[in-house]
């Protein structure tokens, strides 16, 4: 059996927990009260059974919760389940895939893997986007990350986007809450996929729990193509509880990520990007070799070189103050190698 050559992969280190996870912008901010609360007990029949279709019942409890229109929500396993699944139907359209460079690495990898080759579109220096170029392109869909990873930016233009591009818009909407977007409101414009998680400032990256929301014939479009019980019973018990008990914990560690980060950008010298997220970009000459000092430390950062206005760029995730404080000194001491 002959099989393809796969060039495409992402990269996902196996850092364990022992140093200090500071490269998958994890919300390292809640209090451990917080899990306690929403943690639920589960009964046998819970684990013996299949979950219901679909998670309806969580996705009817998402809907209820933003106020969305009944059949807007779709459960999946994390938000990456529901790039496959928007990217998939991007396939069926027949007309190809543009994605906004730069930005989070599994865009590119999913649309491979779903046999999609990607155009690259790129912002610009001052990370706006060209509207009218993607408009005209006749292109079939466009993937956009907002606020974005790694630039941290708000893509104040995807409202114009959606209202001029005539193909599906798939928004990875997964640091939206840091921004004060809580709820969805983009499916009005009947193109729009947006993505949500649970895995950045709801800090349940361990239970792979996302949804999509979407215009109700695109989300029917979307059900047909995820697998029939995408996340476990415990799973979307935890996540109910959250959002019936754990708000006010969430909305509490984003405002102090915002603290955290006003008290760290004036410390760090080098150019940067920051913005309404949980994490800084800097833009440094060296990101990989300063990458490694901070390893010895115990410190875990993301380094993403390569990509368009970012050939070396170190990320790290903003972490309470006293962290941060001997994070900042490992930086320094790093980055005069």
């Amino acid at each position: 059996m002959l099989l393809p050559e796969l060039d495409f992969a992402y990269e996902e280190p196996d850092v364990g927990y022992v140093k200090i996870r500071l490269h998958f912008n994890e919300n390292l901010l809640l209090p451990e009260e917080y899990y306690r609360t929403i943690v639920p007990r589960v009964e046998a029949w819970e684990l013996r059974y299949y979950t219901d279709p679909n998670n309806k019942r969580l996705a009817a409890r998402l809907e209820a919760y933003h106020r969305l229109p009944q059949g807007a929500v779709v459960v999946t396993a994390g938000a990456d389940e529901g790039l496959r699944l928007a990217m998939q139907l991007a396939v069926h359209t027949g007309r190809g895939l543009a994605i906004v460079e730069p930005t989070y690495g599994m865009a590119r990898v999913v649309a491979r893997q779903v046999g999609l080759r990607p155009t690259v579109y790129t912002y610009r220096e001052d990370l706006t986007l060209d509207v009218d170029a993607l408009a005209k392109s006749g292109i079939g869909a466009v993937y956009v990350c907002s606020p974005n990873n790694p630039t941290a930016h708000l893509v104040r233009e995807v409202e114009d986007l959606a209202a001029r591009f005539e193909g599906l818009i798939i928004l990875d909407a997964a640091y939206a809450e840091y921004a004060g977007y809580w709820s969805p409101r983009l499916y009005e414009y009947g193109n729009v996929v947006e993505i949500r998680t649970f895995s950045k400032a709801w800090g349940l990256a361990g239970l792979r729990v996302g949804y999509v929301v979407a215009d109700r014939k695109i989300a029917e479009t979307l059900r047909i193509l995820s697998p029939p019980h995408p996340i476990s019973s415990f799973s979307a018990k935890v996540v109910e509880n959250a959002l019936e008990k754990g708000e006010p914990y969430v909305k509490r560690a984003v405002e102090e990520t915002a603290e955290v980060r006003e008290r760290v950008l004036p410390e760090i010298k080098a150019e940067k990007y920051s913005g309404p997220v949980n994490f800084v970009t800097l833009k440094i000459p060296n990101a990989e070799a300063v990458a490694a000092e901070l390893d010895k430390a115990g410190f875990v950062v993301r380094t993403l070189g390569g990509k368009p206005l970012c050939p070396s760029c170190l990320r790290f995730t903003l972490a309470p103050l006293p962290v941060m404080e001997k994070f900042l000194q490992a930086l320094k001491a790093a980055a005069t190698i």
